[in-house]
C-alpha cells in the first residue's frame, strides 16, 4: 500500500477554500479547483520515496494491477479519482467514446500536434465516462431535457428568438432538431451575438421575477404547470448569472436546452460519453476513466474545438440525468455505472468495505481510519489517499470516519 500526495490543479472556475478545508491546507488565496488523484500521465500521484504511480505500475503492472485487469485495460490504471471544489461553472463540455478517442488521438499526432499543445483537443486515447458523487450541495447541468419541456420554458422568455427555437423543437424530430438548433447557436458571434444575450438576460431577468411571483400564487393542485415554472425560474437565474460572466459567449444559448441538475450531499449521477453537461457549483469526488480528453464549447477562456464537439455529442434528449443510488440516509453504497472501467464504493468506517482483488484507492472524507492488509498497516486522516495494489489481497478498514474508494469491475 501507498500513502500517496496528489496535485492540485488552479483552474480559474476553482473555488479559494472548499479544497484546503478538505485537506486541512492553508488557503493561498487562488482557486484550488480539482485534486487528481490516480496514475494519468499528465499529473500522477507520488509515493513517499519521491516515485510517480504510472511510473511504479509500469514496472510491475501485474502486480500492482491483477492480471484480469492488464488483460482488459492493459498495463494502466483504468480510472483516475479527483476532488472538484468548483464555484464558477465549469465548460461546457462533452467527452468523447474510446474508438472517437483513438481516432482523434492519432490524427493529432500525425498532424505533429504536440501533447502539451493548448489548441490539441485529444490529449490520450482514451474514453472518458464520469460518475459525480456530491460531498456537498451540488448543481449542474446535463444532457438535452426534453424539447417539448424546452419550448415551455422558452415561450416563457417573450422574446420573439425564443419564440422561434421554441416551435422548431415543437416541430421536428427531436435529435435532428437540437442539432440544427445548437450548430447555429455555436455559430453565432458577433454584435449580432452580444446583442441577442443582451435580449436574452433582460428577458430571463423579468420571466425570473413573474416566475417567483407566480410560484408564490401557484395552486398546489396544477402540479405540472408549477413545475414548469418552478425549473424556468432556476434555468433563467441561472443564464442571466453566466451571460454577466460571458456576454459574448454562444454557448450560454445552449444552457436553455440542458437539464439543470442538484445533487443533495450524498447522491451521484453517471455521465456517458457524448453528454453534454457543465457543473456549477459545489464539492464532489469524481470518478472517470482515467483520460484528460474534454472538447469544449463554451463558458471558458480555454481551446474551444465545436465542430469537433458537435460530432461527438448526443443529441437525443435526456428525461433527465442518469442517478445512482443515493446513500444520503444510509452508511454505505457500491456504485457501479455501465462501464467496467471504475466504480466507486461511499461509507462509513467501521462498516465499509474494500473490493478484495485489484487495484484500490481510498480517499479519506471524514474522521482518522487505518488500512489494514495480512503484512502492513497505513494510517490516514481526512483528505489523505492510499493505494492499494492487487497483490495486497484484501484489506480491512477500521478507525471512525467515512471513505470513498475507487476501484475496477471485475
Amino acid at each position: 500500500m501507498f500513502l500517496l500526495r496528489n496535485a492540485v490543479r488552479g483552474y480559474a472556475w476553482g473555488s479559494s477554500t472548499h479544497l484546503p478545508r478538505f485537506l486541512g491546507t492553508e488557503p493561498t488565496g487562488d482557486p484550488q479547483a480539482e485534486l487528481w488523484i490516480g496514475a494519468h500521465d499528465g499529473d500522477p500521484s507520488y509515493l513517499p520515496d519521491g516515485r510517480a504511480l504510472n511510473e511504479v505500475i509500469a514496472t510491475d503492472p501485474r502486480h500492482l494491477l491483477g492480471q484480469s485487469v492488464v488483460d482488459t485495460f492493459g498495463a494502466r490504471l483504468p480510472y483516475l479519482m479527483k476532488v472538484l471544489a468548483v464555484a464558477e461553472p465549469l465548460s461546457l463540455q462533452v467527452h468523447p467514446s474510446s474508438s472517437r478517442a483513438r481516432i482523434g488521438f492519432a490524427r493529432e499526432d500525425a498532424a505533429g500536434v504536440p501533447l502539451d499543445a493548448v489548441d490539441r483537443s485529444y490529449k490520450d486515447a482514451f474514453h472518458k465516462p464520469e460518475m459525480i458523487y456530491a460531498i456537498t450541495r451540488f448543481e449542474g447541468m446535463a444532457g438535452f431535457r426534453d424539447t417539448e419541456k424546452s419550448a415551455q420554458i422558452l415561450r416563457l422568455l417573450d422574446l420573439p428568438w425564443a419564440d422561434d427555437v421554441a416551435h422548431r423543437l415543437e416541430s421536428g424530430p427531436a435529435f435532428q432538431t437540437l442539432r440544427a438548433i445548437v450548430t447555429e447557436m455555436l455559430g453565432r458571434g458577433g454584435p449580432e451575438l452580444e446583442s441577442l444575450l443582451a435580449d436574452v438576460q433582460r428577458a430571463a431577468r423579468h420571466a425570473e421575477e413573474r416566475g417567483h411571483r407566480e410560484e408564490m400564487r401557484a395552486n398546489p393542485v396544477r402540479v405540472d404547470p408549477a413545475r414548469i415554472n418552478r425549473e424556468a425560474t432556476r434555468v433563467f437565474a441561472m443564464v442571466g448569472k453566466l451571460i454577466e460572466q460571458y456576454p459574448a459567449d454562444p454557448g450560454v444559448l445552449v444552457t436553455l436546452l440542458l437539464n439543470h441538475v442538484v445533487l443533495a450531499p450524498g447522491e451521484a449521477m453517471f455521465l456517458d460519453a457524448g453528454v453534454i453537461h457543465a457543473y456549477v457549483s459545489g464539492l464532489g469526488v469524481e470518478i472517470m476513466a482515467s483520460s484528460d480528453n474534454v472538447l469544449r464549447a463554451g463558458l471558458t477562456p480555454k481551446h474551444m474545438d465545436v465542430p469537433e464537439l458537435l460530432s461527438v455529442t448526443n443529441f437525443t434528449p435526456m428525461p433527465g440525468p442518469q442517478w445512482l443510488p443515493s446513500v444520503a440516509a444510509s452508511h454505505h453504497a457500491h456504485l457501479e455505472p455501465p462501464v467496467p472501467d471504475f466504480a466507486l464504493t461511499v461509507g462509513d468506517v467501521p462498516g465499509v468495505t474494500a473490493p478484495a482483488a485489484g487495484p484500490r484507492t481510498v480517499l479519506v472524507l471524514d474522521g482518522e481510519v487505518e488500512l489494514l492488509t495480512a503484512d502492513e498497516t497505513v494510517p490516514a486522516g481526512r483528505g489523505q489517499t492510499v493505494f492499494i495494489a492487487d497483490a495486497d489481497g484484501p484489506v480491512r478498514i477500521v478507525g471512525s470516519g467515512r471513505v470513498a474508494v475507487g476501484s475496477v469491475q471485475l
